[in-house]
């Protein structure tokens, strides 16, 4: 995960919104295509003419508010393309990101896309329909790049990650097997409330490093270039997936199908590569992480 899952998070949502996007995209509404016929949905879906999407969009570029607060980002158009093929309406239902799963349990919402990470835990209770292969990135200040050329450069070193994201593992296994399995200093790790909060300590220079989604990097690069860089090799971080309740096969069908066509068509890859990260393109997959 925004992650979860990678990723930056920045600040918590403070307050539960549900509203309507009927094929929206930064906040311009259009109409969806209604004429794509039987989509395969679950009976109630079709019966509503709308699937309910959870989001948080405090993970740009995946989704976010932009300047003029309009929902923006790779997840908000993938869910519009999605809606289309599925031939409903979306509505976006907001939450904060660690409300999201139990949002599908408790059938507030169909599905959750939010830059999510698929993992075989969080199979036990609900499945996915894995979209792109995210990569999880150490990085620090531009003008400390060159302080990292080796893995063991980090050793002695202090690095924040947000708490709630699969990256705070990860540099915890990194710092046991490249630093103290060989005697050297541990990496210190600070973890975080949010990707965000992470990233403030590097602006404040309390950390040396910090750990997040490379989307998130490429987002930056673009709006702010230089400011942060990133260092080493990418980590082991698992697909984004849309995730829904555990054994309901006829959605997650559904949703594969929505997107193999979205992906087809050639728009998934133009979504991609319009927000940077066409890197993580991949085919559609139900639990592909084993």
């Amino acid at each position: 995960m925004k992650k979860f899952t990678t990723a930056a998070r920045v600040a918590a949502i403070t307050a539960v919104a549900a509203f309507g996007l009927t094929g929206c995209v930064g906040g311009a509404e259009t109409t969806a295509d209604t004429s794509a016929g039987s989509t395969g949905l679950p009976q109630a879906i079709k019966d509503a003419g709308k699937i309910r999407i959870g989001l948080s969009p405090d993970f740009p570029p995946m989704e976010f508010r932009d300047s003029d607060k309009k929902l923006a980002g790779v997840d908000i158009e993938l869910q519009q393309k999605l809606g289309e093929a599925l031939g409903v309406q979306v509505e976006v239902v907001e939450s904060p990101f660690d409300q999201l799963i139990n949002s599908v349990q408790t059938g507030r919402v169909d599905l959750v896309m939010s830059g999510i990470s698929d993992t075989v835990e969080r199979q036990k209770t609900a499945d996915f329909v894995d979209y792109f292969k995210s990569q999880g990135r150490l990085y620090t200040s531009g003008t400390r790049a060159g302080e990292f050329k080796q893995e063991s450069d980090l050793c002695g070193k202090t690095l924040a990650v947000s708490g709630k994201t699969d990256y705070f593992e990860q540099v915890k296994t990194l710092s046991k097997t490249i630093c103290t399995d060989k005697g050297l200093p541990e990496l210190s790790i600070l973890p975080t409330d949010s990707g965000a909060a992470a990233r403030l300590q590097i602006d404040q220079g309390r950390v040396d490093l910090a750990a997040q989604g490379a989307e998130n990097l490429a987002y930056f690069d673009k709006t702010d270039p230089g400011k942060y860089a990133a260092v080493l090799d990418p980590l082991p971080a698992k697909p984004f997936g849309i995730l829904m309740q555990k054994d309901n096969t006829q959605l997650a069908n559904a949703v594969k199908d929505a997107l193999t066509k979205v992906t087809d068509s050639g728009d998934y890859q133009k979504i991609l590569d319009k927000w940077g990260i066409g890197y993580g393109a991949m085919k559609p997959e139900i639990n592909g992480v084993k």
